[in-house]
């Protein structure tokens, strides 16, 4: 017995070590390289290289999974189409929706893009605080009422709706209601993945 107590006191210490070890530190995600020659993200890529619009960081993450990048660049497209509502209205949608849901990475980017399609730095930078801000129009209010009460709980009480459906067309609410979805879910997989911001501005998908 006695000479099993030195092994058990050196277990305890190295337990003891391991607990208060530096945690370990989780690498970059892989990148696909912008120069790829993969059949369906190669012309992707060139056709953004050729516009100087990227690809970004999240392209090039999402790609590595060629056939879900293609459909994922498909809605994104799709949501910047001309729609009943303006790009302005969507892109404030969208930096409500990122800022909410705590994206970084989509705000930034989205930032930008917001400005260019006619949001100004004071209703982008006013977002936290918007309710006692008057600087939005009223239609910009409801939206983002809407947004709030939509990432809220999952859900728009009726008052809300009922405002909603009163102002915007059954098309409208689905173009506003699915960019709100749809970068729900890209802030998840940003944030999930660890995509990193880049190091250098591009015109991507500016108005």
């Amino acid at each position: 017995m006695k000479k099993s107590l030195p092994l058990t006191v050196a277990g305890i210490l190295l337990l003891s070590v391991g607990a208060w070890a530096e945690p370990a530190v989780v690498s970059t995600f892989p990148l696909v390289d912008s120069d790829t020659t993969d059949p369906v993200t190669k012309p992707m890529f060139d056709a953004m290289k050729a516009k100087n619009a990227g690809p970004l960081n999240i392209h090039r993450t999402i790609a590595n999974a060629p056939e879900v990048y293609r459909g994922f660049a498909a809605f994104a497209t799709a949501l910047r189409q001309n729609g009943e509502t303006s790009r302005a209205d969507r892109e404030l949608v969208i930096i409500r929706t990122t800022q909410l849901k705590g994206g970084d990475y989509e705000f930034a980017q989205h930032r930008r893009i917001g400005l260019s399609c006619g949001l100004t730095e004071q209703q982008v930078d006013g977002l936290p605080d918007w309710k006692s801000k008057a600087i939005y129009s009223d239609r910009q209010r409801l939206i983002l009422q809407y947004v709030d009460s939509m990432l809220a709980n999952g859900t728009v009480d009726d008052p809300t709706m009922l405002q909603v459906r009163q102002v915007f067309s059954p098309k409208a609410i689905v173009e506003l209601t699915m960019t709100s979805a749809f970068y729900t879910a890209v802030v998840q997989f940003s944030r999930a993945v660890r995509v990193e911001p880049e190091k250098v501005e591009t015109s991507y998908a500016g108005c």
